[in-house]
């Protein structure tokens, strides 16, 4: 996972786009045959919303087409989960890692429509965070996030 992350990132650093998508889909395809896909997606504090700052979201297409097309190749299984920062009400927080996780469900499903029916979106609200700090600030972007875990399928024939 390592050596695909260094390819990744080396490629991605030096502009070279397709390189870049090309090592993500490689660590895709590793993480879902190992049960581990290590992307995150971080968002705005309070938003639904990917965050603003480029040099963290700019590859976030990428990421959604690759982890779409290498899901859909293996016809993989995944849920998908929301986390939020611990600022503010437990059930807002809920509703609003949920409505992440399905905000990037749906960007998968718009990708691989075949994807729709082998995919949950489940909401962690602030129940595992990060950093903990609750600034809504940079310092908590990891807070603010969706990650992936691959599932078994209970069918192969979806």
């Amino acid at each position: 996972m390592r050596t695909y992350n260094g390819v990744y990132l080396a490629n991605w650093k030096l502009n070279r786009r397709k390189a870049a998508a090309e090592a993500f889909g490689a660590m895709v395809d590793y993480g879902l045959a190992n049960s581990r896909l290590a992307a995150k997606f971080l968002f705005r504090a309070g938003s639904t919303q990917f965050v603003s700052d480029q040099e963290a979201s700019a590859a976030y297409p990428m990421w959604l087409k690759e982890i779409a097309a290498s899901a859909g190749k293996q016809n993989a299984c995944l849920e998908i989960v929301g986390h939020s920062s611990p600022t503010g009400p437990a059930a807002i927080n809920d509703r609003l890692s949920l409505l992440r996780a399905e905000h990037v469900k749906d960007r998968i499903s718009w990708e691989a429509p075949a994807m729709a029916n082998r995919m949950i979106a489940d909401g962690k609200g602030s129940r595992e965070v990060m950093v903990g700090t609750g600034r809504d600030d940079e310092s908590d972007a990891l807070d603010r996030r969706v990650e992936f875990k691959p599932l078994k399928c209970a069918s192969r024939q979806q």
